[in-house]
């Protein structure tokens, strides 16, 4: 194609029409890694309510601001305190992570 009309148009029908995957965006890649945190979060404080422990406040805190991922932990803690009979065992705090550069 040497017309430059015709590339152009060309160009613009696949800009338009192609299927090619789209790039994620920043707004789409926060997003998407906020809710992988919180569903991890979610996941321990599940495991932690099934071996019978409160789960720790971090994990706490990531998901409450999702109404259907708190909603879930709360019918996951009913279930566990009618399970081991209303007393759930507090677990120690983990320790922060440090940092190998600093000192």
């Amino acid at each position: 194609m040497s017309d430059p009309v015709s590339a152009m148009l060309a160009d613009g029908w696949v800009a338009r029409h192609g299927t090619g995957p789209k790039p994620e965006t920043a707004h789409e890649l926060g997003a998407r890694l906020v809710q992988e945190a919180r569903a991890k979060a979610l996941a321990r404080a599940l495991g932690d309510l099934s071996r019978g422990f409160e789960p720790h406040q971090v994990d706490l805190d990531l998901f409450n601001g999702d109404p259907h991922m708190n909603l879930r932990y709360l019918d996951a803690r009913d279930e566990a305190l009618a399970l081991h009979g209303d007393d759930l065992t507090w677990q120690p705090e983990p320790e922060p992570e440090l940092d190998e550069g600093a000192e």
